[in-house]
């Protein structure tokens, strides 16, 4: 069974998207901020991670993002961008992000469509 990560801080959007996934087939693993991600990532293999930028605590999810492809064992993990920031995809592709969402804009279907298109 394939493995997400998703990192958001709005619990009704944790909800709503693990159970799409879940019902998809996937199992979903949860983290409100970055600090819990990573120390998901440390101790379980994931091999998607869907990623808000605004989160609370010290790091954001630009900062997430640079760690993670700094990171040997992890840098290969695809990572999609799920926001309602419009301003910020040429950032985050920069990054290394394999795509970019606004999660305003983009429904459940698509959002499975692009997991399904990355693992």
């Amino acid at each position: 069974m394939k493995s997400i990560l998703l990192v958001e801080d709005d619990l009704d959007i944790q909800t709503i998207y693990s159970q799409k996934l879940e019902l998809e087939g996937y199992k979903v693993l949860l983290a409100s901020d970055a600090h819990q991600g990573l120390s998901i990532l440390k101790s379980d293999h994931q091999d998607l991670i869907l990623l808000d930028i605004m989160l609370p605590g010290k790091i954001n999810g630009f900062e997430f993002l640079e760690y993670i492809k700094k990171d040997e064992k992890l840098k290969n993990i695809p990572i999609i961008v799920l926001t309602n920031l419009d301003t910020e995809k040429e950032s985050a592709l920069r990054l290394g992000a394999r795509d970019y969402l606004i999660k305003a804009n983009t429904n459940l279907n698509e959002i499975v469509a692009k997991v399904k298109k990355y693992i």
